[in-house]
């Protein structure tokens, strides 16, 4: 008999991740569409490959062999497609990235910097947006990729995790408005807050945490620019929380400080986000490939060291 490639896709999917749900959103398809893949799968064989306990999927024994000859096969063929994007390395194309402000001053550098490296030719075209405005972006195929906060769900889009960071609670190192040297949350509902613009996936992020705990909180200003929050921080016109790396270097040489905060702080994580493979121009395939063979740990090797 000739298999039915989707359909096998769509077991060895839902075997490997014991759920048809998470099958779908990783194929990008409907529950419901799993579901029948697999159950033509097992009437064209003429055998019962999975069966339902709970909430996952289980496989019977015949089941687990077929999961196994068909996890190499996909194996293969992910190597096939890198091997493919290796081929076509030198060929000249155009990777259109959006970012937000702070990726894209400390850590995107390091991460294209490596992608140049292994694909010369690729011409990169990158801008800079909110969160929000980078998702229409993507949406719109005015970009191929863009760096956007992983806590939403797009349907038509897939993001994979780039890199988790710290939201820090900073001031001026001789701030007036925290003496101590910790505070809790509830105190932020007295302290002016500088806060970036709306559209920013850190203020949603902060915003969110405050709420969690019933902190309404004070804004004295607002402002685009990372850059400026943080000059006026250091003047003592409020605090802000920006992620570590975008204090790194103010901490080092102590012009701003940390105020821990006795509950915790809270974190954002960043990833890429695209539309589907058929969308996506050779030189964004190619960064996306390269993410899922190393780009990404190298990425994190490099934040450790700075």
């Amino acid at each position: 008999m000739i298999l039915n490639i989707n359909q096998l896709r769509a077991f060895s999917t839902a075997a490997r991740l014991k759920s048809v749900t998470k099958a779908a959103q990783e194929l990008m398809v409907s529950t419901p569409a799993i579901t029948m893949q697999i159950r033509r799968f097992e009437e064209a064989l003429g055998l019962r490959l999975t069966f339902r306990q709970g909430n996952s999927i289980q496989l019977t024994r015949i089941g687990r062999i077929m999961f196994a000859k068909s996890d190499r096969i996909f194996k293969q063929i992910k190597d096939m497609e890198g091997f493919l994007a290796g081929i076509a390395k030198d060929k000249a194309g155009i990777l259109r990235v959006s970012c937000p402000q702070t990726p894209a001053k400390y850590f995107m550098p390091s991460l294209l910097t490596i992608f140049k490296k292994i694909y010369p030719n690729v011409k990169i075209v990158m801008d800079q947006g909110t969160s929000s405005e980078i998702v229409e972006s993507i949406q719109n195929q005015k970009v191929d990729l863009g760096v956007i906060y992983c806590g939403h769900k797009h349907k038509r889009m897939k993001v994979k995790p780039l890199v988790k960071e710290e939201i820090l609670l900073v001031a001026a190192v001789n701030s007036s408005h925290f003496l101590e040297k910790e505070i809790s949350v509830n105190q932020l509902s007295t302290a002016p807050l500088i806060v970036p613009e709306e559209g920013s996936a850190t203020r949603e992020v902060v915003f969110a945490y405050l709420r969690k705990f019933n902190v309404k909180p004070v804004i004295a200003m607002e402002s685009a620019s990372v850059e400026l929050i943080k000059q006026l921080v250091r003047q003592d016109q409020g605090v802000t929380f920006l992620v570590r790396s975008a204090v790194r270097d103010e901490l080092h040489h102590r012009v701003l400080k940390v105020v821990p905060i006795v509950e915790g702080s809270p974190t954002i994580e960043y990833g890429i986000a695209y539309l589907q493979r058929k969308y996506l121009s050779p030189g964004a395939w190619a960064f996306v490939r390269l993410l899922e063979v190393g780009g990404q740990r190298s990425l994190t090797m490099t934040q450790q060291k700075k």
